[in-house]
């Protein structure tokens, strides 16, 4: 017997199917009632597509897959939807520069993603990317209608043009942004947009534990509702789209959110169904994050050194063009080593970023929440050098996907951060990674509604129908003392894994660092997963996640010998010197 949360049918009606054929021309081709069921078929709720995430990944995918008349089940960690990564983003979007004296195409784009990927991107991503961009952002942030959303960009008063701006490494001014908080404001319309469409069913405090396999197929997942405690499976007729995000969390300091977010769930789901990832040596610190002991790291955005902020070391002298001669404005994993090694040389452990040339009423009004958390603090941005460090940031490797948004296994596609589709390759550039979410989410639905996604969808109902009964619920057994030792042993672990990944697979790493990391990672795997067996808690889930995740990055780490990017070795590095001294 199966317990199935059940909700409208989907529904295409005429006003959204008039919408969905303005747009298609601009585009690339390709309820809470508990009822219990015993079928030979799926129950009509089940043939929905589930999206694990509530972000701009996650809210493209549903809000496209919706206006396709698909029914969908978007699930979200938090209480709140807005509670995900994707709210956290300062800098803002990459979209497009009109202005014909500058100069900007979809080619120069695509040149500086090349440039500061070290190298190592894929170019059909890239071009992806850089040719659907402007399209998508138009019909997903800039909707006029309402069905999608209208984000309220910074614009020239007068005239109304969308302002953009200039982050590192790019070679034109073409990010769109609201102050320094683009990504709560997006996140904001975005999931208001799909929390009113029909067609999307909203489930807050879910964590998903597990994916649902059959015959090497996904046909669901385990749903725990962090409130009771419960796990119950739930089947998806049209597949699952993981989009909770990356794994920045699982060091120990990061600009990434506390909570659920950033501990590599999707990276974790995805391997331990045997779906393949790639690329997890490279994750990204990001230069400029605001260093205060005994606090949790902010960032500081790239849009700052866009604006003109200086790198200052310990002595007051701009350091960053000897490591680059672009200086500030270096790829980040650039600029991130060149503040990592100054900040050894200053025995308070970290540099500054100066702003205090700008014009003060400039920088209040540009960066308004930036201002207040350092004004909070005693730092005048206006005045005053800021104290910074490199932080974990950003993942640019993940669970695989084709350019489609299809992982290896059928019926398993993947968006947004938690996805390596090749665009990012060694170091990912600036305001890539939202305009990634919206690209990739968005074509997930678009080959799920397909023909040949929903023949995907045939097999899928198929199994699912077979397999219904294979995975049993739990029952929670409540706040019991048992239960909060082991979520307490849980949190000293995972206390234990970030401070294993800082030290050894961090902004710099060594061969034996990489292989002490792996072996102390599955020995902490091990641990995690009797934990998570003997009880399934919050706690135990999340330690659980990040262990896998941790051991996977560390053996990519240890398995690639070549420093590239943000994988930056330095016993590879002194090799390499002593080669070339050599001959």
């Amino acid at each position: 017997m199966l317990r199935i949360l059940s909700k409208p049918v989907a529904r295409t009606t005429a006003a959204a199917a008039s919408r969905w054929s303005k747009l298609t021309p601009l585009l690339p081709s390709v309820t809470t009632n508990v009822r219990t069921i015993s079928s030979s078929s799926l129950p009509e709720e089940s043939d929905r597509l589930i999206v694990i995430g509530s972000g701009v990944a996650g809210c493209s995918a549903a809000l496209v897959a919706a206006e396709h008349g698909l029914s969908v089940t978007l699930l979200t960690a938090g209480s709140n939807i807005v509670d995900n990564n994707s709210n956290w983003a300062q800098g803002g979007i990459i979209y497009e520069n009109t202005d014909p004296g500058i100069g900007d195409s979809a080619q120069a784009l695509e040149r500086d993603i090349h440039v500061a990927g070290a190298g190592l991107c894929d170019a059909s991503a890239v071009e992806k990317l850089a040719a659907e961009g402007p399209n998508r952002v138009r019909q997903l942030l800039l909707d006029p209608t309402g069905t999608f959303a209208n984000v309220p960009f910074d614009a020239d008063p007068v005239t109304g043009k969308l302002s953009v701006c200039l982050e590192a490494s790019h070679s034109a001014a073409r990010i769109l942004y609201y102050a320094d908080s683009s990504g709560a404001v997006i996140t904001e319309h975005i999931t208001a947009a799909a929390v009113r469409h029909p067609n999307i069913n909203v489930m807050k405090e879910s964590v998903v534990t597990d994916l649902c396999v059959a015959d090497g197929t996904c046909v669901g997942v385990q749903r725990m509702d962090t409130v009771t405690g419960g796990i119950v499976p739930m089947m998806a007729g049209k597949g699952v789209v993981l989009a909770s995000g990356g794994l920045g969390s699982i060091y120990e300091h990061t600009t990434n959110p506390p909570g659920f977010n950033a501990l590599g769930s999707s990276v974790a789901l995805a391997t331990r169904i045997g779906a393949q990832t790639a690329d997890l040596e490279y994750v990204q610190f990001h230069p400029t994050s605001l260093y205060i002991p005994g606090e949790a790291r902010f960032l500081l955005t790239e849009a700052l050194r866009g604006e003109g902020a200086i790198l200052r070391d310990k002595d007051g002298r701009a350091f960053a063009k000897d490591f680059h001669p672009d200086g500030e404005l270096a790829p980040r994993d650039v600029v991130a080593r060149g503040v990592f090694a100054e900040a050894k040389n200053n025995p308070n452990g970290h540099v500054y970023l100066d702003v205090s040339h700008l014009d003060a009423t400039f920088l209040k009004s540009r960066f308004p929440t930036i201002n207040k958390h350092l004004s909070a603090r005693g730092i005048d941005m206006t005045s005053d050098f800021m104290p910074v460090v490199p932080a974990s940031h950003y993942t640019c490797g993940g669970v695989s996907s084709d350019l489609h948004g299809r992982t290896t296994v059928r019926g398993l596609y993947v968006a947004g951060e938690a996805a390596r589709t090749g665009l990012h390759g060694g170091n990912r550039l600036a305001s890539t990674s939202l305009l990634e979410g919206l690209v990739w989410g968005a074509s997930v639905a678009d080959f799920v509604a397909s023909e040949e996604g929903q023949e995907v969808s045939h097999s899928l109902n198929t199994l699912g129908s077979k397999n219904i009964n294979a995975w049993p619920e739990h029952q929670s057994k409540g706040v019991n003392q048992e239960a909060e030792q082991n979520s307490e042993a849980a949190s000293t672990l995972l206390s234990q894994l970030r401070k294993t990944m800082w030290d050894n697979v961090g902004v710099e790493r060594t061969s034996d660092s990489t292989a002490f990391a792996a072996e102390t990672l599955r020995d902490m795997q091990e641990e995690a997963e009797e934990l998570f067996q003997h009880t399934p808690t919050v706690a135990t889930v999340a330690v659980r996640d990040a262990a896998c995740a941790g051991e996977a990055v560390a053996t990519a780490a240890n398995l690639n010998k070549t420093s590239a990017g943000a994988h930056f070795i330095v016993d590879a590095l002194e090799k390499d010197e002593v080669l070339s001294a050599a001959s």
